[in-house]
């Protein structure tokens, strides 16, 4: 059995490689791309490195392709690796690899046409201050993606509806074939239908209250609409998170019958929601839902992952071992270039990681960092790898 997540240097975003199936006959699943920078960086370079692992002489199948939300730290180098397919069938040259489907959540699907556009011009019309490049780009990137992925030929949101979303008391599952199914625990729609309600609400503000269209991570209703996976293969567990919310997460779990109301569970890997950020890793989702293994993607910016996060993580668990996994390299606070933007946020984000991993070293737990030179690290849930 094969099942493998990989987690590819996506900078400060998320970029997640899903392998399942058998060595023989692999299977893949892409789940966010980073920031654009990522896929000419690590994403694309992988997908071919794996092209020549698949047995077929043919392009790359990837069999489902989420973006969990509008984040440009998750879909902007989706929206580069869309762009150069279709650069490629432009010039008539075989493209390396076909994405079968897309789950996507973009404001296309969420706000309706009419309330893009108006979002889109009302964002463009606010001054540098009063807004940041990343809000343009995510609500441009979300309709980029939706229209790529048409031209494409991609279905998109096939098993659902219209939105990736679960019902506000029950998740859903989606059997994949070769034992792999994925249980959809958020957003719920109830979440979908507020960021609707709230961003239409937002745009009719004066000036004065423009800085809403822009909400702190915690309240971001992109965050919050993120989608949450519970990736299960004969009887092995990955919790993929997105930026979700830590209530949120466990409200899923719960109406998806995964977690006993007020109850704890164990599974093999977490994604950490949001790279790390203690807005949504709370005391009590760490507390609640344990894992052998962690995943930390993120490089320092924002601060992330925060200090708070790592020590709700090491009182959570306590004397019991486990492993944290992290997409940047072993003292990487030491690799921050002085010059660079926000270096001395990231600098003391990383140097605060590598002090914290130094003590529960000591303690047992186990650190495991992304090689610099490599493009990914991964965790090997299956008896087989590739």
């Amino acid at each position: 059995m094969l099942f493998t997540l990989e987690a590819l240097d996506a900078s400060e975003g998320d970029c997640l490689l899903l392998l399942y199936g058998t060595a023989r006959q692999p299977r893949l699943v892409v789940i966010d791309g980073g920031p654009r920078s990522t896929c000419d960086a690590a994403l694309l370079p992988r997908l071919l490195a794996l092209r020549s692992a698949f047995p077929r002489d043919a392009p790359l199948p990837v069999e489902l392709l989420v973006v969990t939300h509008v984040d440009s730290d998750h879909i902007a180098g989706i929206v580069a690796l869309t762009g150069r397919l279709l650069e490629l069938r432009a010039a008539g040259a075989e493209p390396p690899l076909v994405i079968k489907e897309l789950w996507h959540n973009s404001f296309d699907g969420v706000l309706g046409e009419q309330q893009v556009r108006r979002a889109i011009d009302f964002v463009n019309r606010l001054s540098e201050a009063e807004t940041s490049a990343d809000v343009v780009a995510s609500a441009s990137e979300g309709r980029k993606l939706h229209d790529d992925a048409v031209a494409l030929g991609m279905a998109i949101n096939a098993e659902f509806a219209d939105l990736v979303a679960r019902a506000d008391d029950g998740g859903v599952q989606v059997p994949c074939g070769d034992g792999l199914t994925l249980t959809v625990l958020g957003p719920a729609r109830q979440q979908l239908d507020d960021f609707r309600r709230e961003w239409d609400a937002t745009l009719g503000k004066q000036a004065s209250a423009h800085g809403q269209v822009a909400a702190t991570p915690d309240t971001s209703r992109p965050n919050l609409a993120s989608i949450v996976l519970l990736a299960e293969c004969r009887g092995r567990s990955m919790l993929l998170a997105g930026d979700a919310r830590g209530d949120h997460i466990l409200a899923g779990l719960e109406a998806a019958g995964k977690l006993p109301p007020g109850g704890t569970m164990h599974i093999d890997v977490f994604k950490l929601p949001h790279h790390g950020s203690c807005r949504n890793n709370s005391e009590e989702l760490l507390q609640r839902v344990t894992a052998d293994t962690y995943v930390i993607s993120a490089n320092g910016k924002h601060a992330n992952p925060d200090r708070e996060t790592l020590e709700r993580l090491a009182v959570a668990r306590g004397v019991t071992q486990y492993t944290v996994v992290c997409t940047f390299p072993e003292a990487a606070y030491k690799l921050v270039k002085p010059d660079a933007a926000g270096a001395e946020e990231r600098r003391e984000a990383l140097l605060g990681f590598h002090e914290w991993a130094q003590r529960q070293t000591a303690r047992g737990v186990t650190i495991r960092y992304r090689e610099a030179s490599a493009l990914s690290l991964a965790i090997e849930l299956g008896d087989e790898e590739l």
